[in-house]
Formats: C-alpha cells, sequence, structure tokens
C-alpha cells in the first residue's frame, strides 16, 4: 500500500518554477533585446582587451626605439667631435644642455 507523499509529485525546484515564470512574462521583442545587450556587451569588452593589448605593444615599441637611440647617440658622443655626423653633434649639444638643466633643477630641489 502506498502513502501519500506530497513531495513526490514533482521534482522542480522552486527556483526553476519561479525562473520560468519570470521568463513566461517576457515578449519576443524583449528576448530580441536582451540577446542584443550581450551581443553588445561581448563586442564592446573584447574590443576593450584587444586596445589595451595594442597600446602596451606600441609603448613596448617605443622603449626599444628610445632605448636604441639612446644607445645609438651615446656610442657617436663618445667618438671625437670631428668623427660626429653634423647632426648628431646638433642633439649632442642639445643633450648636454638638457643634463645641465636636469642637474641643475635637481640639485635646486
Amino acid at each position: 500500500m502506498h502513502r501519500m507523499n506530497p513531495a513526490e509529485g514533482h521534482n522542480m525546484p522552486y527556483w526553476w518554477s519561479g525562473l520560468l515564470g519570470f521568463f513566461s512574462v517576457l515578449s519576443l521583442q524583449d528576448y530580441v533585446f536582451i540577446l542584443g545587450a550581450l551581443i553588445s556587451a561581448f563586442f564592446t569588452i573584447k574590443t576593450y582587451y584587444a586596445k589595451r593589448k595594442e597600446e602596451k605593444e606600441r609603448m613596448d615599441e617605443e622603449r626599444k626605439r628610445t632605448a636604441l637611440m639612446e644607445s645609438y647617440l651615446t656610442t657617436v658622443m663618445s667618438k671625437p667631435e670631428s668623427e660626429r655626423p653634423a647632426a648628431i653633434e646638433v642633439v649632442s649639444e642639445a643633450m648636454k644642455k638638457a643634463q645641465v638643466t636636469y642637474a641643475d633643477t635637481q640639485q635646486a630641489s
């Protein structure tokens, strides 16, 4: 003989029933809007991280370029003035003036 057990009638939890009830209220237009919002959010986040990666790579290239230029100028500045190219001589003088100005500001503070 079977006894009546009200819990055996269905195994659907209350949260699932509530979720189904909520989604049954939505129309097709609401579903299309939700889908569009999710796709838009996905591409927005993807674009953000792609630009962030691209900017990091650009900054790394700038650092490499600056290091190469600095090593080249240091090498050329160590040569006698008669062996330096004219353009490098101008840069060398500007760097010397910048170093003197920078040293003066560091001493003042």
